[in-house]
Protein backbone atom coordinates (compact mmCIF):
# COMPACT_ATOMS: atom_id res chain seq x y z
CA UNK A 1 0.00 0.00 0.00
CA UNK A 2 3.01 2.49 0.79
CA UNK A 3 4.63 1.15 -2.22
CA UNK A 4 1.06 2.66 -4.59
CA UNK A 5 1.30 5.71 -2.35
CA UNK A 6 4.46 6.88 -3.50
CA UNK A 7 4.33 6.07 -6.87
CA UNK A 8 1.18 8.30 -7.13
CA UNK A 9 2.86 10.81 -5.58
CA UNK A 10 5.98 10.67 -7.80
CA UNK A 11 3.57 10.78 -10.83
CA UNK A 12 1.92 13.71 -9.66
CA UNK A 13 5.17 15.67 -9.19
CA UNK A 14 6.48 14.44 -12.36
CA UNK A 15 3.27 15.53 -13.98
CA UNK A 16 3.99 19.21 -12.23
CA UNK A 17 7.29 19.77 -13.41
CA UNK A 18 6.73 19.10 -17.10
CA UNK A 19 3.78 21.77 -17.69
CA UNK A 20 5.82 24.19 -15.85
CA UNK A 21 8.76 23.77 -17.88
CA UNK A 22 6.03 24.13 -21.16
CA UNK A 23 4.76 26.97 -19.71
CA UNK A 24 8.23 28.59 -19.29
CA UNK A 25 9.53 27.90 -22.82
CA UNK A 26 5.81 29.11 -24.78
CA UNK A 27 5.92 32.35 -22.88
CA UNK A 28 9.64 32.13 -23.62
CA UNK A 29 8.97 31.57 -27.36
CA UNK A 30 6.09 34.54 -27.45
CA UNK A 31 8.58 37.00 -26.14
CA UNK A 32 12.23 36.24 -28.28
CA UNK A 33 10.74 35.19 -31.80
CA UNK A 34 9.60 38.50 -34.20
CA UNK A 35 7.22 36.53 -36.48
CA UNK A 36 5.27 35.54 -33.52
CA UNK A 37 3.19 38.98 -32.53
CA UNK A 38 1.24 39.46 -28.91
CA UNK A 39 -2.50 40.73 -29.63
CA UNK A 40 -2.84 44.29 -29.25
CA UNK A 41 -5.25 47.24 -28.39
CA UNK A 42 -6.14 48.00 -31.28
CA UNK A 43 -7.04 44.36 -32.70
CA UNK A 44 -11.00 45.20 -32.80
CA UNK A 45 -10.44 49.02 -33.26
CA UNK A 46 -12.25 48.93 -36.63
CA UNK A 47 -15.43 47.37 -35.26
CA UNK A 48 -15.55 48.75 -31.57
CA UNK A 49 -14.88 52.72 -33.03
CA UNK A 50 -17.44 55.27 -34.13
CA UNK A 51 -17.30 56.10 -37.62
CA UNK A 52 -17.32 60.09 -38.16
CA UNK A 53 -20.21 61.27 -39.40
CA UNK A 54 -18.82 63.83 -41.96
CA UNK A 55 -22.30 66.54 -42.61
CA UNK A 56 -22.68 68.19 -46.34
CA UNK A 57 -23.52 71.59 -46.88
CA UNK A 58 -26.69 71.34 -49.15
CA UNK A 59 -25.98 71.94 -52.76
CA UNK A 60 -26.13 75.89 -54.15
CA UNK A 61 -28.15 76.30 -56.50
CA UNK A 62 -26.38 78.97 -58.87
CA UNK A 63 -29.23 81.17 -60.90
CA UNK A 64 -28.68 81.58 -64.29
CA UNK A 65 -27.70 84.80 -65.62
CA UNK A 66 -30.22 87.13 -66.63
CA UNK A 67 -32.51 84.63 -65.15
CA UNK A 68 -32.57 85.29 -61.07
CA UNK A 69 -36.06 84.70 -59.39
CA UNK A 70 -35.28 87.53 -56.36
CA UNK A 71 -37.05 90.15 -56.07
CA UNK A 72 -33.95 92.56 -54.23
CA UNK A 73 -33.04 93.98 -57.38
CA UNK A 74 -35.61 96.62 -57.28
CA UNK A 75 -34.99 97.66 -54.30
CA UNK A 76 -33.58 100.97 -51.99
CA UNK A 77 -31.12 100.74 -49.30
CA UNK A 78 -31.85 102.56 -46.09
CA UNK A 79 -29.35 101.88 -42.93
CA UNK A 80 -29.64 98.29 -42.56
CA UNK A 81 -33.05 97.84 -43.86
CA UNK A 82 -34.24 97.73 -47.65
CA UNK A 83 -37.13 99.25 -49.11
CA UNK A 84 -38.91 97.18 -52.01
CA UNK A 85 -41.49 96.89 -54.77
CA UNK A 86 -44.74 95.31 -53.70
CA UNK A 87 -44.10 96.77 -50.03
CA UNK A 88 -46.72 97.73 -48.04
CA UNK A 89 -47.37 101.73 -46.99
CA UNK A 90 -46.68 100.97 -43.69
CA UNK A 91 -43.81 99.29 -43.97
CA UNK A 92 -41.91 101.47 -46.03
CA UNK A 93 -43.03 104.36 -43.38
CA UNK A 94 -41.75 102.29 -40.67
CA UNK A 95 -38.54 102.19 -42.45
CA UNK A 96 -37.79 105.57 -43.88
CA UNK A 97 -40.54 107.39 -41.45
CA UNK A 98 -42.42 109.87 -42.10
CA UNK A 99 -42.45 111.96 -45.74
CA UNK A 100 -41.82 115.13 -46.15
CA UNK A 101 -44.87 115.10 -48.32
CA UNK A 102 -47.55 113.04 -49.00
CA UNK A 103 -50.75 113.27 -51.42
CA UNK A 104 -54.27 112.54 -50.45
CA UNK A 105 -55.68 108.94 -51.33
CA UNK A 106 -57.49 109.65 -54.87
CA UNK A 107 -59.21 106.61 -56.92
CA UNK A 108 -58.17 106.21 -60.70
CA UNK A 109 -60.34 106.51 -63.63
CA UNK A 110 -60.91 105.01 -66.98
CA UNK A 111 -57.70 106.66 -68.07
CA UNK A 112 -55.69 104.47 -65.85
CA UNK A 113 -56.26 101.58 -67.91
CA UNK A 114 -55.16 98.32 -66.33
CA UNK A 115 -55.36 100.29 -63.10
CA UNK A 116 -58.76 101.62 -63.16
CA UNK A 117 -60.79 101.44 -60.21
CA UNK A 118 -57.64 101.22 -58.02
CA UNK A 119 -56.73 103.77 -55.24
CA UNK A 120 -53.14 105.63 -55.53
CA UNK A 121 -51.29 107.81 -53.25
CA UNK A 122 -47.46 109.32 -53.46
CA UNK A 123 -45.13 109.84 -50.73
CA UNK A 124 -41.88 112.25 -50.80
CA UNK A 125 -38.76 112.20 -49.44
CA UNK A 126 -35.54 113.97 -50.25
CA UNK A 127 -34.34 112.77 -53.63
CA UNK A 128 -36.99 110.25 -53.41
CA UNK A 129 -41.01 109.85 -54.84
CA UNK A 130 -42.74 106.55 -53.77
CA UNK A 131 -45.90 105.83 -55.40
CA UNK A 132 -48.50 103.55 -54.09
CA UNK A 133 -51.71 101.22 -55.31
CA UNK A 134 -54.33 99.02 -53.83
CA UNK A 135 -57.54 97.57 -54.83
CA UNK A 136 -58.66 98.84 -51.29
CA UNK A 137 -57.98 102.69 -50.01
CA UNK A 138 -56.26 101.41 -46.85
CA UNK A 139 -54.51 98.48 -48.04
CA UNK A 140 -51.77 99.75 -50.41
CA UNK A 141 -48.58 98.30 -52.05
CA UNK A 142 -44.98 100.29 -53.33
CA UNK A 143 -45.47 99.93 -57.26
CA UNK A 144 -43.05 103.11 -58.11
CA UNK A 145 -39.60 103.85 -57.18
CA UNK A 146 -38.02 107.53 -58.51
CA UNK A 147 -34.53 108.39 -57.49
CA UNK A 148 -33.72 111.81 -58.86
CA UNK A 149 -30.48 112.72 -55.96
CA UNK A 150 -27.96 110.40 -54.73
CA UNK A 151 -29.71 110.68 -50.76
CA UNK A 152 -30.61 107.12 -51.66
CA UNK A 153 -28.99 104.09 -53.61
CA UNK A 154 -29.94 100.91 -54.79
CA UNK A 155 -29.84 97.34 -53.28
CA UNK A 156 -26.64 96.88 -55.16
CA UNK A 157 -25.29 100.47 -54.16
CA UNK A 158 -26.21 102.36 -57.36
CA UNK A 159 -27.08 105.97 -57.25
CA UNK A 160 -27.32 109.13 -59.10
CA UNK A 161 -24.25 110.69 -59.99
CA UNK A 162 -22.68 106.96 -60.27
CA UNK A 163 -20.58 106.18 -63.67
CA UNK A 164 -21.82 103.95 -66.14
CA UNK A 165 -19.34 101.37 -65.94
CA UNK A 166 -20.28 101.12 -62.20
CA UNK A 167 -23.95 100.51 -63.00
CA UNK A 168 -22.71 98.00 -65.67
CA UNK A 169 -20.87 96.17 -63.20
CA UNK A 170 -23.22 95.91 -60.29
CA UNK A 171 -26.00 94.63 -62.95
CA UNK A 172 -24.63 92.33 -65.47
CA UNK A 173 -26.73 91.47 -67.92
CA UNK A 174 -28.49 94.84 -67.99
CA UNK A 175 -29.26 96.22 -71.34
CA UNK A 176 -29.34 99.65 -73.21
CA UNK A 177 -32.80 99.93 -74.52
CA UNK A 178 -31.78 101.28 -77.57
CA UNK A 179 -35.77 101.93 -78.52
CA UNK A 180 -36.68 104.22 -75.99
CA UNK A 181 -36.42 108.09 -75.69
CA UNK A 182 -37.25 110.77 -73.38
CA UNK A 183 -39.22 113.61 -74.71
CA UNK A 184 -37.27 116.88 -74.87
CA UNK A 185 -34.38 114.95 -73.93
CA UNK A 186 -32.63 113.39 -76.80
CA UNK A 187 -29.29 112.91 -75.87
CA UNK A 188 -30.22 110.83 -72.86
CA UNK A 189 -30.28 107.24 -72.85
CA UNK A 190 -31.73 104.66 -70.66
CA UNK A 191 -30.57 101.33 -69.77
CA UNK A 192 -33.04 98.44 -68.59
CA UNK A 193 -32.79 95.74 -66.05
CA UNK A 194 -35.69 92.84 -65.65
CA UNK A 195 -36.32 89.30 -65.11
CA UNK A 196 -38.01 87.41 -67.26
CA UNK A 197 -41.89 87.52 -66.17
CA UNK A 198 -41.40 88.81 -62.42
CA UNK A 199 -43.07 92.34 -63.55
CA UNK A 200 -40.28 94.08 -62.09
CA UNK A 201 -38.58 96.37 -64.08
CA UNK A 202 -35.74 99.03 -63.31
CA UNK A 203 -34.49 101.54 -65.59
CA UNK A 204 -31.00 103.82 -65.51
CA UNK A 205 -31.63 107.28 -67.22
CA UNK A 206 -27.87 108.27 -68.31
CA UNK A 207 -26.38 111.59 -69.92
CA UNK A 208 -24.03 111.98 -72.71
CA UNK A 209 -21.31 111.69 -70.38
CA UNK A 210 -22.39 107.97 -69.18
CA UNK A 211 -23.53 109.88 -65.85
CA UNK A 212 -26.65 108.46 -64.24
CA UNK A 213 -29.19 111.07 -63.77
CA UNK A 214 -32.30 109.18 -62.94
CA UNK A 215 -33.41 105.64 -61.84
CA UNK A 216 -36.80 104.26 -61.95
CA UNK A 217 -38.31 100.97 -60.45
CA UNK A 218 -41.89 99.99 -60.89
CA UNK A 219 -44.01 96.77 -61.38
CA UNK A 220 -46.41 96.06 -63.95
CA UNK A 221 -48.91 92.70 -63.86
CA UNK A 222 -51.85 92.04 -66.20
Amino acid sequence: MKIISSIIICVTLLFIVCCSDFKEEHSSISATDPSIEPPTTNANSESDSTEETVFMDPPVSTPELGNIKEDKYYSIKYKQSFVQLRDKEKTVVHILGEPEEASQVKQLGDGADTFSGMYSKNLYYSGLILKFLGVEKNSLWLSEIILDENEYETSEGIKVGDHLEKLKNAYSNIKYANLKRIDNKPNLKIYEYFQGDLGFFAEFIVNESDVIKEIHMYFLFD
